[in-house]
């Protein structure tokens, strides 16, 4: 039910069918609002759909990670923008006609820094241990600045770690996880930030084995 002091100026208020009617600034205002609401599921929309679930659920699962991937920003843009940004066109594959991720599509980390090139990954006694070539980031990037790595296990742990890319031509970093074999291991990424944060590399997928 809709209440008017009178049908033409007076004051109006509530709701009558599908139109809600108040006053505003001395003005009646009606708004109509739609009896049926349009919802066709077509294809495209269910892969639209699809793409957005998916990428929610990665967020999810990597927001540690991807809070220091995406550093060169706009203000007004936060890390889970630009990782939406960075995957929802390139990230996925069509597998019997259903929208699945790609792992070694997806971006955890972007920015202008060079991208680290892994020479070795291995699963051991300790865990993943990455091989990376340092002497290659140079003169981009310095000593003190960092090497960031994770990986997503089939228990949904996320393993993730930190250091100094250092002086050695050649590093090692090493995500820990006693006894961890390579068949337990959804995907792995590497990347570089600068010590300030300000800068990031796009991140690496990296092919773990055993």
């Amino acid at each position: 039910m809709s209440i008017a002091e009178n049908p033409l100026t007076g004051r109006m208020k509530n709701s009558m069918a599908n139109f809600t009617m108040y006053t505003y600034k001395g003005m009646n205002i009606v708004r109509s609002k739609a009896f049926t609401i349009k919802d066709p599921k077509t294809q495209k929309q269910l892969n639209m759909r699809a793409r957005m679930s998916l990428i929610a659920e990665m967020y999810h699962k990597f927001s540690p990670v991807i809070s220091m991937g995406f550093p060169e920003r706009e203000e007004r843009q936060s890390p889970q923008n630009m990782f939406v940004s960075a995957n929802f066109k390139t990230a996925f594959v069509m597998a019997d006609d259903v929208q699945e991720l790609s792992y070694p599509q997806m971006m955890l980390a972007k920015g202008s820094l060079p991208r680290v090139t892994i020479t070795e990954a291995t699963t051991d006694a300790g865990g993943i241990t990455l091989n990376y070539d340092a002497h290659a980031l140079t003169p981009d990037l310095n000593a003190d600045d960092e090497i960031i790595a994770c990986a997503l296990l089939k228990t949904d742990e996320l393993l993730k770690t930190r250091q100094f890319i250092g002086y050695e031509p050649n590093g090692t970093i090493q995500l820990k996880y006693p006894a961890l074999q390579a068949e337990e291991v959804v995907c792995c990424y590497v990347f570089v930030r600068s010590r300030d944060g300000e800068k990031a590399s796009d991140s690496v997928w990296v092919e773990v084995k055993g």
